[in-house]
């Protein structure tokens, strides 16, 4: 009996081994997933150069298209593409960096700030939907927060778009404005390890919603900067705070582009189409790329950048009326 209770413990340990060996293990399978997923991705991005390229010989209409094109649409392309990194590593700054570049680019206020607000809807859209579902959006403040912020959005939309003919004045306001968002970055990445002591809440969050929706209109972005690091530091639970706010973002986006869309009377598309293709192609990609860099790194360096241009736009504006 105890030889046949040893040799069925032995063929049970024999069976259970050969079981662990022949059954490969989870990293096994994750790495040949990766390699297919880079695999298919690469293969991806060469049928569509061919394809491209292909066209581009073979077919004149599709080559007088693209030469008709103007060059900022790819200097935006690439532009949106740099900041919607930037800001899946950080969580902000696309629309300061986005501004400051298109009035760098001799874009007016008010066309810059269009652009801007057009290629956030459909990020925002799908942020806020996805914070929604994870049950980080509060109902009750963001209430509180919409339709102040999109009464601010639309004022501040109709008043830079009506100031348009008057951009070269604007111009130095907003490059102001970048300037003073900038050193805020700079500081909050040199200070982003000190904690600070909260007292109470903030209470006027309807004021707080006019404000940011107003200077993000004016400035070509700020909500996020303005309204969700008000809101952190008077004392709201950051997680429910980042999702009401990205929730709210999407109709702050949509009704100031259908202001400025509305009221003004040339539209710079070129920007406009340059900085949505170019967002929209980085947004899946910026979420992998941001667990790989600091992001204080990140802050400083778009702190840095953006201060430099706002600082450059208005020593420009002071050399002119010398």
């Amino acid at each position: 009996m105890e030889k046949q209770l040893t040799t069925l413990a032995a063929t049970a340990a024999t069976t259970t081994n050969n079981t662990k060996a022949s059954t490969p293990s989870a990293g096994n399978n994750t790495a040949p997933d990766k390699k297919q997923r880079w695999l298919y991705g690469i293969a991806g991005i060469l049928l569509l150069g061919i394809i491209l390229g292909v066209s581009w010989w073979q077919s004149p209409d599709f080559r007088t298209y693209v030469e008709d094109v103007p060059p900022t649409f790819y200097y935006f392309l690439i532009a949106g593409f740099i900041f919607a990194m930037i800001d899946g590593a950080i969580g902000m700054s696309y629309g300061i960096t986005s501004t400051t570049f298109s009035l760098s680019m001799g874009i007016p206020p008010a066309s810059a700030s269009t652009a801007v607000h057009i290629s956030e809807i459909l990020s925002c859209g799908i942020a806020g939907w996805m914070h929604l579902r994870m049950g980080n959006v509060n109902k009750k403040l963001f209430k509180l927060l919409i339709l102040p912020g999109i009464a601010g959005a639309v004022i501040g939309a109709y008043l830079l778009s009506s100031l348009e003919h008057y951009s070269q004045y604007t111009k130095p306001v907003v490059s102001l404005y970048t300037l003073i968002l900038g050193t805020v970055i700079l500081m909050r990445a040199i200070n982003a390890r000190r904690q600070k002591h909260v007292t109470k809440k903030i209470k006027r969050i309807g004021l707080l919603g006019f404000g940011g929706g107003f200077i993000d209109a004016i400035g070509g972005g700020g909500w996020g900067s303005i309204v969700l690091s008000s809101l952190i530091a008077g004392g709201r639970h950051p997680r429910f705070s980042l999702g009401t706010v990205k929730a709210t973002r999407f109709f702050i986006a949509m009704l100031s582009s259908l202001t400025f869309v509305t009221v003004l009377y040339h539209v710079h598309w070129d920007a406009v189409l340059g900085l949505v293709i170019g967002s929209a192609i980085a947004s899946p990609i910026a979420a992998k790329v941001s667990n790989k860099i600091s992001a204080k790194t990140i802050m400083v360096a778009v702190a840095v950048i953006v201060i430099l241009a706002s600082t450059r736009s208005i020593y420009m504006f002071v050399l002119k009326i010398i």
